[in-house]
């Protein structure tokens, strides 16, 4: 982007602890006209006179000096930018000294994504576990030089865990963070980050509170300044508030030293104190524990269990109350450990924890609590009918309308719902939604609507998603709002809405990373593999659906298919076949092994369509087995691949039955994504490409509607092939073929994106010479075995589709031969040309010749003629002039002086019947060559205006029209010379055929 006077250069100050890339920062924004400079190179001398200054390490410099600095800084003009890096926040008079808009940017700004992590993992240090990402990014938090190291330490560690090898006394790690970082603090401020790394969640009150307690001097601002510094870092909660939490590697580092402080039983109750106000209930129970206040610890759990549920704290409250006698202190107690473990993904160490519970209840009646903690279990585990006789085993008259009772019936309808009994889902989720309005609990309202959004469809479906999320928000429950967000992915997903999806399946998967059963987790990893891979970032999509397959692995057998689908996918998208068939082929057999019938249809359908071009038996019985057990919902997908590969093998009228059949079936199920490829299937089997257009336009409209790029690209190139696309139909796709190659997309329904868009299965070539081409290969001379033959097809060619009476072509053709015999050797002549446009008979006879009472032409439906393409596209961009359109219309001009590579029929010279084809080609040629070169003039480009003028009057060197405008262009760039020698050529040339001179006032 060009800088202006409204938009001056950027100037930003970037604060930051060591290690953080402030100095790389410095080099990415260095421009051509910039400079870099340490920040005491500027004490003495001025700023250099550059458009941009990179100043690196004000921190260095003594206050006196960084003023000095600062104030130089400031007193730069308007015009110039800069960028200061510091290891400490600028003071408010520097900053004010700075002037005009500053920015700061910090720590998240410079901090390395969890994808990031895992590109340099494997491309630096060859650590490919998809696995390995995450829990580096959970330990530093992204920290550029903390991934280094423990980057480092992963590829060659053979002993401790990665964040003992990182912290422990002695490890270059733990010495660098204590040399760059830690050394950066004072005593006091150490001590007091070491006491909160121990506790949990930093907030300047419990700072304030630690530094009393130990008689420590006060440090105001102690946590936005460590903030700012990368030190804290901040965790997501629903509702948009953030925790922050020193980040691991450090309070390792800090915690691990034998001299480290540790919080005395007075630091300990004061932060559970605070942590309780502050509504951080886990985080008040694990400083109760570490006070062996176990009584407290139960409190908490009894009143705040759930609580702690919802913002994501079930592996950590197992972790707590393991083999605690807290778990005898009440049934309650047990029911939130055996939630905790649930949320942890042990569903069977749940089920055994809430046994003796079960047991109590079978003789003295179930409540709701209880009947929703194990139906939740069984429900987690696939078995509804399970979960549903648990629910029902509470007197509905014992089902209050407090939250327990409104949790009760949200959830008894999701497993109506999941057993399609979906009018009574819909009748108790209606019921359900009206008492958590009235009771007004935002976790209850959330569970609610989530429960109602079950039942729905469309946007009343999107509406109580919306209206969930907005209540897990208020009420802080990751847990609800993470089900929320992965079930509006699946379902912008299916709309076809990819960037959409992308940002809600982020959102999902980052909550999921705090704290979810490892199954919701996985599945919101997969959504986003999906959206990425629709949208085009391959790479990270793929390593997406790795964490997803990763995660599922460890739930047991067969859970991970879903991933594999993804993953063939994205091979076969790429072109990697037998990757794509190695990973569907065991996504089918997993799929099988589970009876998961959705994932074997998907799995079935796309190993068909991947095997249609080279083992069509066994694409066939693929997509029939996928035909056999598809449900209404899934049937798109299986009759999809049965088109495919009906057209693989010849059948095109079987191709078009099936396109039909599964554009019906998509629309039916509001599939957006699945009728988009029916639709692509459709146009491919289709004959007519006005009805191929008119498909590939609706795939076109439903796929750029949803960001899905690559997909976009594709049907551009498809559409650029079809014999009725013009000259703007072509140029995009070109381009489309260029960025799907950007991509690493090299071939589009088994034909090169780089293939000369517009091309047919054959090919017409009459400019600068006569050629034709099918299937991509030249027609060499032998084959017509007769010259005849291609002068006929040279004839038809010439008049662009219109018919030719039989008896003009044999007087043409044979002008002295009696007419009774000439109309059998037409008849053959006619018959070679088809059998060399079509040597496999894959079309009725008239498919590129067509014959009948008028006579014979070339169809121009199905035969590309690069010359009428050529006068096609010159009206085209004439129209587009006339609209104002004048960037297309110089696109398609000179993709047009491209093309004409010579005269049309140059190799028939003298014919009368090609003398008028040739002169209207050429005709166009020159007019669209004066347009170009007017564009360019009016553009400010003389020079390449220049040129085409020249080639013009080289074509026609009477052209005053020509002449003057060379001239006109010539004055007005200044070049007197060249304009005068070119006046007198316009003379000569005026001279010679009798016409008025030129006046002279046009070099004035």
């Amino acid at each position: 982007m060009t800088l202006t006077q409204s938009q001056p250069p950027a100037r930003k100050v970037i604060v930051a602890a060591a290690g953080y890339g402030k100095s790389t920062a410095l080099d990415v924004d260095l421009p051509r006209d910039g400079k870099l400079v340490r920040a005491a190179d500027l004490v003495e001398a001025a700023p250099p006179d550059v458009a941009w200054i990179g100043v690196d390490d004000l921190h260095e410099l003594s206050p006196q000096d960084q003023q000095t600095v600062v104030r130089a800084l400031g007193a730069l003009p308007s015009r110039t930018g800069y960028t200061v890096t510091s290891r400490e926040p600028l003071a408010q008079d520097l900053m004010a000294a700075l002037r005009g808009q500053v920015y700061e940017r910090g720590p998240q700004d410079l901090s390395l994504s969890v994808h990031a992590v895992a590109v340099l993992l494997a491309q630096e240090h060859g650590v490919l576990d998809p696995t390995a990402a995450t829990a580096v990014f959970a330990l530093t938090a992204g920290w550029p030089a903390l991934v280094q190291f423990a980057a480092d330490a992963l590829a060659h560690r053979s002993g401790p865990a990665l964040l003992e090898a990182l912290t422990r006394p002695g490890a270059a790690a733990a010495g660098w963070i204590r040399a760059n970082v830690l050394s950066d603090l004072s005593p006091d401020l150490q001590q007091l980050l070491t006491l909160a790394a121990h506790l949990g969640p930093v907030t300047q009150e419990l700072f304030d509170d630690l530094a009393r307690l130990d008689d420590l001097d006060p440090v105001d601002g102690a946590v936005d300044r460590l903030r700012r510094l990368g030190l804290l870092v901040p965790r997501p909660r629903p509702g948009g508030d953030e925790l922050l939490w020193v980040v691991p590697v450090v309070a390792g580092v800090l915690t691990s030293s034998a001299d480290a402080p540790q919080p005395d039983e007075r630091a300990l109750q004061a932060a559970a104190g605070r942590y309780e106000s502050a509504g951080l209930a886990f985080p008040a129970a694990r400083a109760w524990d570490r006070a062996g206040r176990l009584d407290q610890v139960a409190r908490l759990v009894l009143e705040h269990g759930d609580e702690m549920l919802g913002h994501g704290y079930g592996v950590e409250l197992v972790d707590l109350l393991r083999g605690t006698p807290v778990l005898d202190t009440s049934a309650a107690v047990r029911r939130t450990y055996a939630d905790a473990l649930r949320m942890a993904g042990d569903n069977a160490a749940a089920l055994r924890e809430l046994a003796p519970l079960v047991e109590a209840a079978e003789r003295d009646g179930w409540d709701d609590k209880l009947a929703g903690s194990v139906a939740a279990v069984h429900y987690a585990r696939g078995e509804q009918h399970s979960a549903l006789e648990v629910l029902d085993r509470v007197p509905a008259d014992d089902v209050g309308v407090d939250h327990a009772g409104i949790s009760w019936r949200a959830c008894r309808a999701q497993v109506l719902a999941a057993l399609g009994r979906n009018e009574q889902a819909h009748e108790l989720a209606t019921h359900t939604v009206a008492l958590a309005d009235a009771d007004g609990n935002p976790r209850s309202v959330a569970e609610a609507h989530a429960a109602m959004a079950r039942t729905c469809l469309g946007s009343q479906k999107e509406a109580h998603h919306e209206l969930a999320l907005k209540a897990a928000a208020l009420a802080g429950d990751a847990l609800i709002a993470i089900r929320v967000l992965v079930n509006q992915a699946c379902l912008l997903l299916a709309a076809a809405r990819y960037e959409q999806a992308c940002e809600v399946a982020r959102d999902a998967v980052r909550l999921a990373e705090l704290g979810s059963p490892p199954g919701r987790y996985a599945v919101a990893l997969h959504n986003l593999g999906e959206a990425l891979m629709r949208v085009g970032q391959y790479d990270e999509a793929m390593w997406q659906l790795q964490r997803s397959v990763a995660v599922f692995r460890a739930l047991g057998p067969g859970r991970w298919a879903m991933g594999l689908v993804g993953i063939a996918e994205i091979h076969r998208e790429l072109g990697h076949e037998e990757q794509s068939r190695a990973a569907y082929q065991e996504a089918v057999d997993l799929a099988r092994s589970t009876g998961e019938v959705q994932l074997q249809v998907l799995a079935l359908s796309g190993l068909a369509q991947l095997l249609a071009g080279t083992a069509p038996d066994d694409a066939l019985e693929h997509a029939q087995e996928a035909a056999r057990l598809a449900t209404p919902a899934l049937m798109p997908f299986a009759l999809t691949s049965l088109g495919w590969v009906a057209l693989a093998r010849g059948d095109r009228e079987a191709a078009a039955t099936w396109a039909e059949e599964a554009v019906a079936a998509s629309r039916a199920v509001q599939a957006l994504d699945v009728l988009a490829e029916a639709l692509e299937l459709s146009a491919a089997a289709d004959d007519d490409p006005d009805a191929a257009h008119q498909a590939l336009a609706e795939a076109l409209a439903i796929w750029q509607g949803g960001g899905a790029q690559p997909a976009s690209l594709r049907v551009q190139v498809l559409l650029g092939r079809l014999p009725v696309a013009d000259g703007a139909d072509r140029s995009r796709a070109r381009e489309a073929g260029r960025r799907l190659q950007r991509l690493g997309i090299l071939r589009v329904q088994g034909r090169p994106v780089t293939e000369e868009a517009g091309a047919q299965r054959v090919t017409v070539r009459v400019l600068g010479g006569f050629e034709v081409v099918v299937d991509l290969e030249p027609v060499p001379v032998p084959a017509w075995r007769s010259r005849q033959a291609r002068t006929l097809l040279k004839v038809l060619a010439a008049r662009r589709g219109r018919p030719l009476t039989r008896a003009f072509l044999c007087e043409l053709l044979w002008p002295d031969d009696d007419p009774a015999k000439t109309g059998h050797r037409l008849s053959v002549l006619l018959a070679t040309i088809r059998a060399v446009l079509d040597p496999d008979k894959n079309w009725p006879p008239d498919h590129y010749v067509g014959a009948d009472l008028r006579g014979l032409w070339l169809d121009l439906r199905h035969v590309a003629l690069d010359a009428d393409g050529l006068l096609r596209d010159a009206d085209l961009a004439a129209e587009l002039m006339d609209a104002g359109d004048l960037d297309r219309a110089r696109e398609i001009l000179t993709d047009i002086d491209r093309r004409y590579r010579g005269s049309a029929l140059e190799d028939e010279p003298g014919e009368e019947w090609a003398d008028g084809f040739r002169e209207e080609v050429r005709a166009a040629w020159l007019r669209s060559l004066r347009r170009l070169a007017w564009l360019h003039s009016r553009a400010g480009r003389p020079g390449d205006a220049q040129v085409l003028l020249v080639r013009l009057l080289d074509a026609d060197p009477y052209d005053a029209q020509v002449h003057g405008l060379l001239v006109r262009t010539l004055v007005r760039v200044g070049r007197h010379g060249e304009a005068r020698r070119a006046f007198v050529r316009w003379g000569d040339a005026m001279d010679a055929v009798d016409a008025p001179r030129p006046d002279e006032a046009l070099l004035a």
